[in-house]
């Protein structure tokens, strides 16, 4: 029997031949190449068994090589290499059929089990990856925006959560013998743990009422009042509540959610109504979250809005603290048919707005200005 046919494409000579090499003692055929065109035309040439892509590439980058290679082959196995702060594109990675997402530094047994596994469950529909390179919050809301009917397990520490996805909300969710919410709520929470994401199952039973975009509000709320309860040296024990004052408060916070949600909505349509300047507006976590967004802006996906958000943010953030302008504030990208304005509204969040090129700049700042500090009393509430 043919060994399997391994593809590997890093930018990086060093880490080519070193994986290559690793394959190959492994008892696998492998290839390598340095650049995103070399790996497409390499894999029309042999139709490889899997291919290893690292995300951030000059040039080419991980994100074309898996769109052009899964257009080419539609049942092409990729699995994706990521690195700190690139969130953003494993996203997008997300939606053009990634099967697994490996962090670097690479860990040899790690990778070679790995790489077996995909080899031996090729049809299973299923992804995996870490936390740290997908959040809880960005899963839940590339699923509901897609209306995936999915099934989401998420382990730590010995603890096992599952959450299932259907007709665009998080419709269910479980660990040990917590249900609903509340496991949504802790689930939030977790920056690390092994998730795996399957398609195509369907919920056990409907738990969950209250929108996805409610939950994420909701859940950013709690864990704002946990860290200001821990800086203010408070006992968060105290805060929990047992059997029907319990049932009550989860009954409370899921209508105030859902009313945050409703408020922040009006607060974009609003905008867009009133405003001559701004054609498209959002609410968006600093991590590329889309918590909520009104973009009547035609081939526009939200998505993208929140990872070119995060992006923005991210730069801007940066550079205003290495020069020694203070907290970032506000910033303008300019292009020839429009612009973006990435306004603050707390540590957590940010307002993005579009115009058009031809507009009153300072107006639009100013009405930028406006609606995130509208939204910062929002969340506040």
């Amino acid at each position: 029997m043919a060994a399997p046919r391994i593809l590997v494409v890093d930018d990086e000579a060093n880490v080519v031949k070193s994986c290559v090499r690793m394959l190959q003692l492994a008892g696998f055929e492998a290839r390598g190449v340095t650049t995103g065109a070399e790996a497409i035309d390499l894999y029309k040439e042999n139709r490889f068994d899997l291919v290893l892509v690292d995300l951030k590439m000059p040039g080419m980058d991980g994100l074309e090589v898996l769109r052009a290679i899964r257009e080419y082959d539609p049942s092409a196995s990729v699995l994706i290499f990521t690195a700190y702060g690139t969130k953003e594109s494993v996203v997008e990675a997300l939606r053009l059929g990634a099967r697994e997402f490996l962090e670097k530094p690479l860990d040899a047994q790690r990778l070679i089990a790995t790489i077996r596994r995909l080899l031996e469950q090729k049809n299973e529909a299923a992804v995996r990856g870490n936390l740290r390179s997908m959040s809880v919050p960005t899963i839940i809301q590339v699923n509901c925006t897609e209306h995936n009917l999915a099934r989401l397990r998420v382990r730590r520490n010995g603890q096992d959560a599952t959450l299932f996805f259907a007709d665009g909300n998080v419709v269910h969710a479980e660990m040990g013998s917590k249900v609903g919410e509340e496991v949504v709520y802790e689930l939030l929470g977790w920056e690390d743990g092994e998730f795996e994401l399957e398609m195509g199952v369907p919920p056990p039973q409907r738990t969950i009422t209250t929108s996805w975009s409610g939950l994420l509000l909701e859940g950013m709320r709690r864990l704002d009042e946990k860290s200001a309860s821990l800086l203010e040296g408070k006992d968060l024990l105290e805060a929990e509540h047992e059997g029907q004052e319990q049932e009550q408060e989860k009954e409370v916070s899921g209508m105030a959610a859902k009313k945050r949600s409703e408020r922040i909505a009006e607060a974009l349509s609003e905008l867009l109504e009133g405003s001559s300047d701004i054609e498209g507006g959002a609410l968006v976590g600093i991590d590329g979250l889309v918590l909520s967004a009104n973009v009547p802006v035609k081939g526009i996906d939200e998505t993208l809005v929140g990872a070119a958000a995060a992006a923005i943010f991210g730069l801007s953030r940066r550079s205003v603290q290495q020069l020694g302008r203070g907290e970032f504030f506000q910033t303008l990208i300019q292009g020839k048919d429009g612009n973006i304005i990435v306004t603050a509204v707390d540590p957590r969040t940010v307002f993005v707005g579009l115009t058009p090129a031809d507009v009153n700049l300072g107006m639009a700042f100013y009405e930028a200005r406006q609606v995130a500090q509208k939204l910062a009393e929002i969340l506040r509430s």
